[in-house]
């Protein structure tokens, strides 16, 4: 028998060769090390959060790596090259390029990614209650991230949702403007802060100015209804204002702002905190605001200047097992001026003092049993509103002065008993108790004091249920029911009086994935708003001069429809959407030949129209975007046009972007209105042209400015007969410092 010999075995047995290859292997090694320069550094975001998992490539060689949690890379070039770029790529951020010499030995680079936003961004909490995939939610909702907010340089959160399609405004055009949603305000779109219901008694609806935008974390817009899962006053959508901080893995970040606006003499200054103690996150913040008449193209807007203070303090512990959130969110507004057409100097409204206050706990027990969380919030929400209306000329005053004391209690039940079906049970209590409307009337020595309304309360108790299914392949349903028992009582011009009703609530949608990055969806609906106090009861002076409640007010209900197309990829962002929304016994605004407003139910009013949003990137460096939308709103027995139905507006613009510096330019059209509501005029169509700029020093520091209706344009921003001139040229700059 021949044996075969295995010469690579025979060879590890003379261990002179061993030794000599293994010498060898070494110096090969150490050779190589030598011979390489190693780079380092940290890359972060604006917010000096450190970035995971950002791809750092050294063009040309195909050497590369990848930062670790801290942010940090190391990547060993070569020493016979001399010089090198360098190339940072992560998802969602601007791509950066650093060209370094290599025989520098470069350590500790500080990079900065900016962010690229998108329209349709990964996470909605919003919309379904629970954190949801936004590809999933059937709805026609958007989140605005901080950055994108501090980009716009808004002076309050409704500016910040300037270039949302389907989001007006109403309100008398100063400080206090308050948001409209596809044509339906006035308490039909529903305003939260960290998910508690904010309300209040003025006549427009609720004026968001308690959390400015530098102390938010982003806003989140449902323009679809939904009155099941937050009651009365959704039919329009839901505004929801987050402050806490969202990325608890980091450590927490303090910041300081400081900008001026020409156009007012604006000048926002204010100061932010957050630290960590493992798994307790404490933050606050303050900021101030001081604004002088502002200048239109022709004329100074007489008392539309404020001041406004803004706090927040909040504690947030986040573990496995549960979180627990105590926070308290705050708003002064000083001598907050109420323009008007007119623009009489001597005969005018302003808001001496109003305060907003909200104090809230939260608290989720996250594994009390397999697969599910008991969620439990309560807040206090205290609340005062003066308005003084004076004519200097007639040494006249009218006063009217409204307190309330508002609360909330909701509790909720969710769970996955498997993995393609999960819901949520839930109770809520929201409650107005000494609600206080006071008038004053008369010479300023010699005020006649009246009461319209005192002793003030109205209960919302509901309880709702809500599911989703998703074991069909691609397909998504979800389906809620609420009821609600409402209840009003008051004593209203020395009469006792009370009403209440009960009403139900539901919705049906479901979302088809075509793709990893595409969907449609399509809900329907019934929502539910029972009227206010004030509309009801309240008969007195108000910032236009006179209104008139009406006791005998049926609630209103809707019936809605809403459709889409959601694409969200790479590089392309775009949200397309169809609703009517049927509005029974919808609530109007009148006003007669005397300037007295009051309110009345017509049969129905009907809302449709139509939405188109999207983003588009071509490159890193460059960034298009835009919307346009139209809305009809009619009554469905007369035909006549209803109030707040804003006219078709188009918006588009472009941002370039070179590292560390952007550029963004954006062009807005509104085409006329000419179909105006009873308490409306025809509004001409305007044209407005914006720039921006930032230039970032560094992760830490950077500058920006903005150029707001670039050619002096007037115009006129809704069809409110008392609405006077918007605002002319305004350049704002400021800085952003992080530490």
């Amino acid at each position: 028998m021949m044996i075969k010999h295995d010469r690579s075995r025979a060879f590890l047995h003379y261990p002179a060769l061993r030794v000599t290859v293994g010498l060898l292997f070494v110096v090969i090694c150490f050779s190589t090390a030598l011979n390489a320069t190693s780079i380092t550094g940290t890359v972060k975001d604006n917010n000096k959060k450190a970035l995971t998992a950002v791809q750092v490539t050294a063009k040309g060689t195909g050497i590369s790596t990848l930062t670790d949690t801290r942010g940090k890379f190391t990547l060993n070039l070569p020493d016979d090259l001399k010089a090198a770029t360098l190339e940072f790529k992560l998802r969602g951020y601007h791509r950066f390029e650093k060209h370094i010499q290599v025989e520098k030995a470069q350590r500790g680079l500080d990079i900065l990614l900016i962010p690229q936003e998108y329209l349709l961004h990964t996470v909605s909490v919003t919309a379904t209650n629970i954190e949801t995939e936004a590809l999933a939610v059937p709805a026609s909702e958007r989140s605005i991230s901080e950055f994108e907010i501090q980009e716009k340089i808004p002076e309050n959160v409704v500016e910040s949702l300037s270039d949302t399609a389907g989001v007006h405004f109403i309100g008398s055009g100063g400080f206090t403007i308050t948001p409209s949603i596809r044509g339906l305000a006035r308490r039909r779109v529903l305003v939260l802060v960290d998910g508690n219901r904010i309300t209040s008694d003025r006549r427009a609806g609720t004026s968001i100015g308690i959390v400015p935008p530098e102390l938010v974390e982003r806003v989140e817009v449902v323009r679809s209804a939904s009155s099941v899962l937050y009651g009365s006053d959704a039919i329009g959508g839901v505004i929801n204002i987050l402050t806490k901080p969202s990325d608890q893995p980091f450590p927490g970040k303090n910041s300081f702002n400081l900008n001026y606006s020409s156009v007012n003499k604006r000048i926002n200054t204010g100061l932010s905190l957050d630290k960590k103690f493992g798994k307790w996150d404490i933050f606050g913040g303050f900021q101030y605001s001081n604004a002088d008449d502002y200048k239109t193209p022709d004329e100074t807007i007489y008392h539309s200047g404020y001041k406004y203070y803004n706090g927040l303090l909040g504690i947030f512990f986040n573990s496995e097992k549960r979180d627990f959130y105590l926070g308290y969110v705050a708003g002064f507004g000083k001598d907050v001026g109420k323009p008007v057409r007119t623009n009489n100097p001597n005969s005018y409204s302003i808001v001496p003092d109003e305060s907003e206050q909200i104090i809230s706990l939260d608290y989720s027990e996250k594994a009390l049993v397999k697969n599910s969380s008991l969620d439990f919030s309560l807040f206090l929400n205290p609340s005062t509103y003066n308005l003084d209306k004076l004519d200097l000329i007639k040494n006249k005053v009218q006063s009217s002065y409204n307190e309330a004391l508002n609360f909330g209690l909701k509790s909720t039940l969710k769970k996955n008993p498997g993995e393609a079906f999960s819901y949520q049970l839930g109770l809520e209590w929201f409650s107005r108790q000494n609600v206080e409307m006071e008038n004053r009337e008369g010479p300023r020595d010699n005020l006649k004091i009246t009461y319209p309304l005192k002793d003030g309360t109205r209960n919302d108790i509901g309880f709702f249920a809500a599911v989703d299914y998703t074991g069909i392949p691609k397909l998504d349903l979800h389906a809620g029911l609420r009821y609600t028992f409402f209840s009003l009582s008051a004593l209203a011009d020395g009469e006792s009086k009370k009403r209440d009703t009960d009403s139900y609530s539901f919705f049906l949608g479901a979302t088809k994935k075509l793709s990893s990055s595409v969907s449609l969806f399509l809900n329907i609906g019934r929502a539910f708003r029972f009227p206010s106090l004030s509309e009801t009861y309240y008969t007195g002076i108000t910032g236009r001069n006179w209104v008139i409640g009406n006791p005998d007010l049926l609630p209103e209900s809707s019936f809605n429809i809403d459709g889409g197309l959601k694409i969200a990829s790479h590089k392309f962002a775009l949200g397309l959407y169809l609703f009517t929304n049927s509005v029974n016994h919808l609530i109007e605004r009148y006003k007669s030949a005397e300037n007295i407003y009051t309110y009345d139910n017509i049969e129905k009013g009907k809302i449709y129209g139509g939405e188109l949003e999207f983003q588009y990137s071509p490159s890193s460096r460059l960034d298009l975007f835009g919307h346009y939308f139209y809305y009809k709103g009619k009554s469905e027995v007369t035909d006549d046009p209803l109030n707040d139905v804003p006219a078709p507006r188009i918006l588009v613009g472009g941002k370039i972007f070179f590292n560390r510096v952007w550029f963004e330019a954006e062009y807005l059209h509104s085409f006329k209105k000419d179909n105006p509501g009873p308490a409306e005029v025809e509004n001409d169509a305007y044209d407005l042209v914006d720039f921006k700029g930032c230039f970032y020093f560094s992760s830490a520091l950077y500058f920006y400015v903005k150029v707001a209706n670039l050619f002096n344009e007037s115009y006129y921003p809704n069809a409110d007969p008392d609405i006077p001139i918007g605002k002319g040229l305004n350049i704002s700059a400021g800085i952003h410092f992080n530490f």
